[in-house]
């Protein structure tokens, strides 16, 4: 009887490792026409299951420009095969208008469910990105055809530095996908903890933020210049990420030293902190605002850069800290949510939210000793924690584990 339950399980073993598993990723926030930026890392979560599955990507998504009721986009995008159904949004709603829009959004995700099935043949396993509320429609395919699924969280909320307070249905309703998902993939351990502590009981894998790691890399012929570029890189929102601190910080390191700028990159509203730097007499000699940049510009931007600063008052593990690393770049940020397990020395420095005495310590230090860190270490890190190829390869042995 062994010899056979031994015999069994090795014959299983075998054909998940010879067969591409079919996965079904849907998202709370997903990049589309109407927000292209939303989400941009649970599509990098896709793309990376896609190195070693096939991966079909589902989106509904409600649009006030849209003339007809309805459009349904079809693509393919770095093995991802991707359907974003759009359906015409009111202006302005009323309590029935919301009610019907979220039936809708129930509907459509059932439609295209049937169409994904008759198509591409049954989900062996549905990964969802970000739990509320689209994890409502996996935990009814869960009910409705049997198949598990597996949640990637990034959201801050549930962190007690920005404990966001839902109503007792949303929580409950929570709770409940949370506890019947196979597992539950944080980006950090720092998230896993608040997600215990909100009752979500499951099993816990920590799959990191990923990046690509062969487009964000050093510029290994830059040596450090008499200017030296801090680069900053973020939403803007300041009670997030706290620029009006940083910019005080840069006021007090410009009467020091005349040697660095620090560069913003953006795709928030500027105007408020152009105007703090303006009252603090910061000029494009300092403190230079970007806007939008598209990834590749981004890239180019580190590249051209000689250290990373964020001054948050939460995260969890912010993309551009991963891309920082991946570009070669030391970083300078606060502790605030997973970023300490991974920010070391030899990477850089860490420091307390709102402390800007010891982000000055931190800035002035880094622009005296940027020769102290290494390039090709810091992208070898990116490559062996937060690759397509690493995050892919984890997320696989997650989906076959399950599925054994």
């Amino acid at each position: 009887m062994t010899l056979w339950l031994l015999l069994c399980d090795s014959m299983v073993t075998l054909y998940y490792m010879t067969k591409k598993l079919s996965v079904l990723v849907l998202s709370s926030w997903y990049p589309t026409r109407v927000n292209p930026t939303l989400g941009n890392f649970n599509e990098k979560f896709a793309e990376a299951a896609a190195l070693y599955n096939d991966v079909v990507a589902v989106h509904v998504c409600a649009d006030k420009d849209l003339i007809k009721s309805h459009e349904v986009v079809e693509f393919e995008k770095d093995g991802v095969k991707t359907i974003v159904f759009y359906f015409k949004k009111k202006e302005s709603e009323n309590i029935f208008d919301k009610v019907s829009k979220s039936l809708r959004f129930l509907k459509y995700y059932f439609s295209v469910f049937k169409y994904v099935r008759k198509k591409y043949g049954k989900p062996d396993i549905v990964h969802l990105n970000i739990l509320y509320p689209v994890g409502i429609i996996v935990l009814l395919y869960k009910i409705f055809y049997g198949i598990p699924y597996v949640i990637s969280e990034n959201w801050t909320g549930y962190l007690p530095t920005n404990k966001v307070n839902q109503g007792l249905f949303t929580r409950f309703i929570s709770r409940s996908i949370a506890c019947r998902a196979s597992a539950l993939l944080p980006v950090t351990v720092d998230l896993k903890k608040a997600m215990l502590n909100e009752g979500f009981k499951s099993n816990y894998f920590i799959v990191p933020n990923v990046t690509d790691t062969q487009f964000f890399q050093p510029d290994r012929s830059r040596t450090v210049p008499p200017k030296k570029i801090i680069l900053h890189v973020s939403s803007l929102k300041d009670e997030h990420k706290n620029i009006t601190g940083l910019l005080n910080v840069i006021k007090r390191l410009s009467q020091l030293r005349s040697d660095f700028e620090l560069h913003i990159v953006g795709d928030g509203d500027a105007a408020p902190h152009i105007e703090t730097a303006k009252i603090l007499g910061l000029d494009d000699n300092i403190v230079r605002f970007f806007g939008v940049m598209t990834p590749q510009q981004i890239a180019d931007k580190m590249r051209q850069s000689d250290f990373f600063v964020l001054f948050s008052n939460y995260e969890n593990l912010p993309c551009v800290i991963v891309e920082a690393f991946a570009s070669g770049l030391p970083v300078v940020s606060s502790t605030a949510g997973g970023v300490a397990e991974h920010l070391t020395p030899d990477k850089g420095l860490l420091l307390a939210p709102k402390d800007e005495e010891a982000l000055f310590a931190a800035c002035n230090y880094i622009l005296d000793n940027l020769d102290k860190y290494d390039k090709e270490k810091l992208h070898q890190y990116a490559l062996d924690k937060f690759s397509y190829k690493s995050v892919g390869e984890l997320l696989t042995g997650i989906y076959e584990r399950i599925l054994k």
